[in-house]
């Protein structure tokens, strides 16, 4: 099945070697327009009814942000594929909205994931935006309420204040909530970690990520573990020990 898409990119060299790397290594996927700026982006959706299938999007264009252009559309019934230079801070916010991205220069196996990972008649891509937005915002790092978690069957958006704990299997993260639904990202537990560390969440295991404010009961000594509110009993590491120990000074005091 043909994928249709569009690029959105500043540098006609880009547009080049994107439509280059796609035809190499993605021959289902048929470029159907291309732009360099929020106008171009916001002409193109117009002109086709937004009837193809994914963006690949930059972000700084010569007319602003492409989260600005995005955001004035009624409707983003496409998925979108962001494209962009190394940065974690970049990465991490999309990782958060379950945006998937390319870096530059491509690789072919970070073009092959992505577009593998592309959802027709995707419903969600708002949400997502939303979140990312969010979390890319340097102005309100700590505004954000969910967290879009991408599976096999596409995205689930919940609240923070709804996950009791994480559990890293392999390449998976499985997200434990506080209704008992269970959850796995086909994403690695490091994807999430460091945001999630900045709102109240704590690593206690190389496996293992609990939000402190479902922690009962820390139990010290060896074969330390936590005890949630759930009833759930979670081993602590040997090498975390200061670290639960430092949170919770820092949270509850010495009490």
């Amino acid at each position: 099945m043909t994928t249709r898409a569009i690029i959105i990119e500043d540098e006609p060299v880009g547009i080049v070697n994107l439509k280059n790397a796609l035809a190499a290594n993605c021959p289902e996927v048929e470029v159907i327009a291309t732009g360099g700026s929020c106008a171009d982006l916001i002409r193109i959706t117009e002109e086709y009814n937004g009837r193809f299938d994914v963006a690949f999007l930059d972000i700084n264009l010569p007319d602003g942000l492409v989260f600005k252009a995005l955001s004035e559309m009624d409707e983003t019934n496409f998925d979108i594929i962001i494209v962009t230079a190394y940065n974690k801070h970049y990465q991490r916010a999309f990782d958060f909205a379950a945006i998937d991205y390319i870096l530059k220069p491509f690789q072919d196996e970070q073009i092959v994931r992505a577009v593998n990972r592309i959802r027709r008649r995707n419903t969600d891509t708002k949400q997502r935006l939303e979140v990312l937005q969010q979390t890319y915002n340097p102005n309100t790092p700590n505004a954000f309420e969910k967290i879009g978690i991408s599976g096999v069957d596409g995205v689930q958006f919940v609240r923070l204040r709804d996950i009791v704990r994480l559990e890293g299997e392999d390449n998976y993260t499985h997200f434990i909530l506080k209704s008992g639904e269970r959850i796995t990202a086909s994403r690695t537990m490091k994807t999430f970690e460091d945001t999630l560390l900045a709102m109240g969440f704590l690593r206690i295991h190389k496996r293992h990520i609990v939000n402190m404010n479902y922690m009962k009961t820390y139990v010290k000594g060896e074969g330390g573990y936590v005890i949630m509110e759930n009833g759930e009993n979670i081993e602590v590491s040997r090498r975390r020990r200061g670290d639960i120990g430092d949170a919770i000074r820092r949270s509850y005091g010495d009490a």
